[in-house]
């Protein structure tokens, strides 16, 4: 028997948890949790309309946590702009192609930035094009040692600030310091830039609140100067790289650089992969070994409904 329900209030969405949690245990990022995506459909709902998807079967279940863009009038996913990773979840084989076409009544435009399996079911019917790369670390391509050798001038910049006096530290995402990171990012923003927007930095001190210990930030501190901070969540196998920040008064030691190459050093000692996230900046490259293809969808809404139905139950009974 298949069951849909579309979720488009708090109410809703919540009666959807026990089915989110059960499939993300297994599969998506951090992005994909319940938490992340109940938290951004509530602060950010003048901007995005929630239209949560959870299809249901006896063999199989999916959720899809669409938006409704306000502005723009497209269906995309939930985040805003916050989410470097977007994806649907789905276990088993719950029909989501019924689900899709849930979405293909609203009639509207759709897009998605950034995915990470562009050949996965749904994703493998709709116009794609190269979005970003996200720069990654592995242990299994190089040790701790290693790394640290091969960029031992970074290191030794990190040495000179901690001979100067400065510390590094570490605090959880409940720590107060997290909100004073964030307002330190917004008042050296200008217009238009990721955290000069109030409510971005609303959303990034409940989400490092909400994840506790698995927000994991990292300081290098001089007396009551925040140098440079680093804050990253902790994922399964990976540790996320999420924001930087620097003293500009320091700006000639690089100390956010500087640290974001010891946290990757800890990470690689800690048997963790370290993932740089969207983009590739000069920074990024240089402490990266690998990087995976992101991709943008666009579909127009005859497009969305041209998905095919046979698709997603071909894939899984192959």
């Amino acid at each position: 028997m298949l069951r849909i329900r579309v979720a488009r209030n708090a109410a809703e969405i919540d009666a959807l948890r026990s089915a989110w949690e059960f499939i993300e245990r297994e599969q998506g990022t951090i992005f994909q949790t319940f938490q992340w995506n109940r938290l951004a459909a509530s602060l950010f709902a003048d901007r995005e309309e929630p239209y949560f998807v959870l299809c249901e079967s006896d063999s199989g279940v999916a959720i899809i946590p669409a938006v409704i863009r306000r502005e723009s009038q497209t269906i995309s996913f939930a985040g805003e702009t916050l989410f470097d990773y977007r994806d649907y979840l789905a276990c088993g084989d719950p029909a989501l192609d019924q689900g899709w076409q849930q979405l293909t009544t609203l009639g509207l435009p759709f897009t998605v930035t950034a995915i990470r399996q562009p050949e996965a079911a749904i994703w493998n019917q709709l116009p794609k094009s190269f979005y970003s790369r996200s720069p990654r670390l592995s242990p299994d391509e190089i040790s701790a040692a290693d790394f640290a050798h091969s960029h031992a001038r970074a290191f030794s910049r990190l040495h000179k600030l901690e001979r100067m006096g400065l510390e590094i530290r570490q605090y959880s995402g409940r720590d107060a310091v997290v909100r004073w990171i964030y307002e330190l990012r917004s008042r050296q923003s200008i217009p238009g830039e990721l955290f000069h927007d109030s409510r971005r930095v609303d959303f990034m001190v409940a989400v490092c609140a909400q994840e506790g210990s698995r927000c994991q930030v990292f300081t290098l501190e001089h007396g009551g100067t925040l140098a440079g901070a680093v804050i990253t969540f902790r994922d399964r196998e990976f540790r996320r790289f999420y924001t930087t920040y620097y003293d500009r008064t320091w700006a000639r030691y690089s100390p956010g650089v500087s640290l974001l190459f010891e946290i990757a050093r800890r990470s690689l000692q800690e048997g963790l992969s370290f993932d740089l996230m969207t983009g590739e900046q000069p920074y990024k490259l240089r402490i990266a070994q690998n990087a995976e293809d992101l991709f943008q969808v666009t579909a127009t809404p005859q497009q969305m409904k041209e998905v095919s139905p046979a698709v997603y139950a071909a894939e899984h009974a192959a």
